[in-house]
């Protein structure tokens, strides 16, 4: 081979390896400056990320600021308020105190004279009244004592008026008894009397002679002027006369004090009924009436 084109093979292959090495070179740098490109890419993202969150964080902390400067804004009014308050406040004490001590000095001219007041005010009136209301202790004490001694007489006197008045229904009971064993008996022996006027002189005397007139009459009944205490008995019988004439025979059926009432049993004559006048006497004693006028 000839030597020149050896050496044009040399060359060529020097300049091969050359270039390889600078194509080598050219490749390792671009992938170097590819990857810092990237790398940058990435931190600018990442700037831009940290700008966004720094923005929005300011955002957020200029709208807490105007909120706080708008409760500020509202609490510092809300103080001036107070403020004036406090000094009209201030102002109005500062007046009150001046008249405090104004009516403090007017208060201690009037009472300066105190003490000789109340030395002269126990003197003549406290220990007059302490004398006083140690004396009505000792009255009120001794009422007390009376009023004891009272109550327990009244309480002994009630009891006392217990018993008594025990006894006393007892009694009255043992006499409304007795009383109506009396009018039962009377009334018995009344109508015995009125029965059995044959047998009068085994029983006794029927009473004093009553001589009556009377005061009203109908066709069944009457009323005459005697009663009770004439000494008019239930159930008597009496005889109605008229110029000394018989006209009815009554019977006592009601008895008072000043009167009596009867009821007709016999009349003679139907056409002579008693009347407003007539006479009248117990029927037993007829034969005493000789002469006799009531």
């Amino acid at each position: 081979m000839h030597i020149a084109t050896k050496v044009l093979i040399i060359v060529v292959l020097l300049l091969s390896l050359i270039l390889s090495q600078y194509v080598a070179v050219a490749l390792a740098g671009s992938v170097q400056w590819r990857e810092r490109y990237e790398w940058e890419v990435a931190a600018r993202h990442r700037d831009k990320d940290r700008l966004e969150a720094a923005y929005r964080e300011y955002l957020a902390a200029r709208h807490k600021n105007r909120e706080d400067k708008a409760e500020q804004s509202a609490e510092l009014a809300k103080l001036n308020a107070s403020r004036a308050t406090m000094e009209s406040w201030q102002a109005d004490s500062a007046l009150a105190r001046r008249d405090v001590e104004a009516r403090a000095q007017e208060l201690e001219d009037a009472v300066r004279d105190f003490p000789s007041i109340t030395r002269d005010y126990d003197n003549e009136v406290v220990s007059v009244l302490q004398a006083a209301v140690a004396e009505r202790t000792g009255k009120k004490r001794e009422l007390f004592t009376e009023r004891g001694t009272l109550l327990k007489q009244v309480a002994t006197a009630h009891s006392l008026y217990a018993r008594h008045q025990e006894d006393y229904l007892r009694m009255e009971f043992q006499q409304f008894v007795l009383q109506e064993e009396l009018e039962r008996r009377l009334d018995m022996r009344a109508r015995y009397r009125s029965l059995r006027p044959d047998l009068q002189a085994d029983l006794g005397e029927n009473g004093p002679v009553i001589f009556a007139r009377v005061v009203w009459s109908t066709a069944t009944s009457l009323q005459l002027n005697k009663g009770r205490r004439d000494g008019v008995e239930l159930f008597q019988k009496y005889t109605v006369t008229r110029n000394g004439v018989t006209v009815a025979v009554v019977n006592v059926v009601e008895v008072q004090n000043e009167t009596c009432e009867c009821t007709i049993e016999d009349v003679p004559n139907r056409q002579v009924l008693p009347r407003e006048g007539d006479e009248a006497v117990t029927r037993l004693f007829m034969a005493r009436l000789t002469g006799r006028r009531p």
